[in-house]
């Protein structure tokens, strides 16, 4: 519904509404959540709310990759049910080398079956999850869809007091999903560790071939990872990471050059590429905030960390914090006294994220920058010796996989 009034009081705003932001909405919205009789009143603010998917839609080039842990909160929320299998691909197998081949002894493979399910995760359209979330969200009586832009934000004791341009919005609890340039952040003071990888991030869609047989492909090179991923229809989704000086040149390559190019690096894994999609390039950066929450707010998603998406954790890390911050919150809000903004249940949800996070962050960037070393030929055969042990490998594939941080 729309907000007519000139100020709304709320027990929960979200600003934002990306994947994380909106799934958080649509958790706290779910009947007898803390086994309320009465549900929580909740904002969403998103300026640019998501169409509706029509089917016969391309696949939009924005994907990530969703582990089962995560497409089990989109099923929790009721959401999961609602992506077709044209934008919710599972795939089966991960191939990750460092050299030679994809099963040489410089080569990790992820097998579903070897870890007793049906798959690893799936590829999935970022603007389908959006939509399908956005249209559950719209049916709700206790959620105000406010598609405004967020001008100011104010903290008093009682609330947090957010202007938009036609409205003036106060809420027990703020919560900033508004990514990685989020604004709420700014407004609030909160300072974050940023630093450049001094790489960008090339995708586009691509036909192969050879069928990609549900199968991820992701190779390290000496400039940074390139990744194939697998889509519904057939072809593959590719991030490609790279110096930025060489960024122009591999935008102005004819399609026909570039996807030359690009099967000789994977080693012609899927023989003959094409590229079906324009490419596009975007600058890689990692940025951590020093704090998550405080009196009345909290940071989820790409607004509290930035991730290198050689791993495509980026997502699965914002809707870990999403799960989180519902538990806290649904564990603390049981009777009708109880304040969303207490600083402490916030507090509670800082310690359980912010570590898990700080130690994948370092992942990638320790594997990034091994990878583009002189040491890139030892990171690779370490990545052989972790194939050849099962117990790492199941560990590793574990970690991946699993609701790391949930309780």
């Amino acid at each position: 519904m729309s907000v007519s009034k000139s100020a709304v009081h709320l027990d929960v705003l979200i600003v934002g509404g990306g994947m994380a932001g909106l799934l958080l909405a649509r958790l706290l919205d779910r009947p007898g959540f803390a086994g309320r009789q009465t549900p929580l009143s909740i904002g969403v603010v998103e300026s640019q709310p998501p169409a509706p998917r029509a089917d016969a839609a391309p696949l939009d080039l924005r994907v990530s990759a969703l582990s089962p842990a995560s497409l089990e909160l989109l099923a929790e929320a009721g959401c999961l049910s609602q992506l077709t299998a044209a934008v919710c691909h599972p795939y089966e197998r991960m191939h990750v080398w460092q050299d030679g081949a994809p099963d040489g002894s410089h080569a990790l493979t992820f097998d579903a079956a070897e870890s007793g399910v049906a798959s690893l995760g799936s590829i999935v359209e970022n603007h389908a999850v959006r939509a399908a979330l956005w249209a559950q969200l719209s049916r709700s009586a206790n959620i105000q869809l406010i598609t405004q832009t967020v001008k100011a934000i104010r903290e008093t004791p009682e609330v947090c007091e957010v202007q938009c341009e036609a409205v003036e919005l106060r809420a027990r609890l703020l919560v900033g999903a508004d990514g990685a340039h989020s604004m709420v952040r700014a407004q609030l003071g909160i300072l974050s560790r940023e630093r450049a990888y001094h790489q960008n991030a090339l995708v586009a869609h691509l036909a192969s071939e050879r069928a990609h047989a549900n199968a991820a492909w992701q190779k390290f090179l000496p400039d940074g990872p390139v990744a194939l991923l697998p889509l519904a229809d057939g072809r593959s989704s590719l991030v490609w990471s790279h110096p930025e000086s060489s960024t122009a040149e591999l935008l102005a390559l004819s399609d026909e050059h570039f996807a030359g190019r690009l099967e000789k690096q994977l080693d012609n894994v899927l023989g003959k590429l094409q590229c079906t999609t324009p490419r596009v390039a975007f600058p890689l950066v990692r940025n951590h905030a020093d704090v998550y929450t405080g009196h009345r707010f909290a940071l989820i998603g790409d607004a509290a960390h930035r991730v290198h998406p050689l791993a495509g954790q980026g997502a699965n890390l914002g809707f870990r914090d999403v799960a989180v911050l519902a538990e806290e919150l649904g564990c603390h809000l049981g009777s009708l006294w109880a304040d969303p903004g207490d600083p402490l249940v916030l507090r509670r949800y800082e310690r359980r994220r912010k570590g898990d996070n700080a130690l994948v962050l370092g992942a990638m960037d320790g594997l990034n920058a091994l990878f583009t070393s002189p040491l890139a030929n030892l990171a690779g055969a370490g990545l052989g010796w972790v194939n050849r042990v099962r117990p790492l490998k199941a560990l590793f594939a574990e970690r991946a996989m699993s609701s790391v941080g949930r309780g």
